[in-house]
């Protein structure tokens, strides 16, 4: 069976980033889905697990017994261990593209200080304003 193209986008930005690709990749065949990250910061953290919830639930639209390959693109590439681990089905294969690798051990921080300031001036109340790329 065909693998399932997850594509993830980056939690500072929107899943239509990924519409293109979605688009290029559904016309030459391909079943994509493109699950939204909006909800994340949603409560208090940890945040990953509502990543990998967001993952799942995306994916209860396709068979369980399809294979996924896991497109993370920017910070979505951190989680993509533990999206991986948190799937019901096997992810055949990870694609990270223009994307942060996590740490081999440890803890891997979300942001580096730099980036961190860099998206503050764009914060609304302590929350990214992703508005434009919906």
């Amino acid at each position: 069976m065909d693998p399932v193209f997850v594509l993830v986008h980056s939690p500072s930005v929107g899943p239509s980033t990924w519409h293109p690709v979605a688009q290029h990749l559904t016309a030459a065949g391909h079943r994509v889905r493109v699950p939204s990250l909006l909800h994340i910061a949603d409560g208090a953290p940890p945040f990953w697990p509502r990543v990998v919830d967001a993952v799942r639930d995306n994916l209860r639209q396709t068979p369980a017994d399809s294979p996924v390959t896991l497109v993370a693109h920017s910070n979505a590439g951190l989680f993509v261990p533990v999206v991986r681990s948190g799937l019901d089905r096997p992810v055949t294969h990870s694609v990270f593209v223009d994307a942060a690798l996590p740490a081999r051990s440890g803890r891997t921080p979300v942001a580096s200080r730099e980036l961190l300031e860099f998206l503050r001036p764009m914060a609304v109340k302590g929350r990214p304003l992703v508005t434009s790329a919906r």
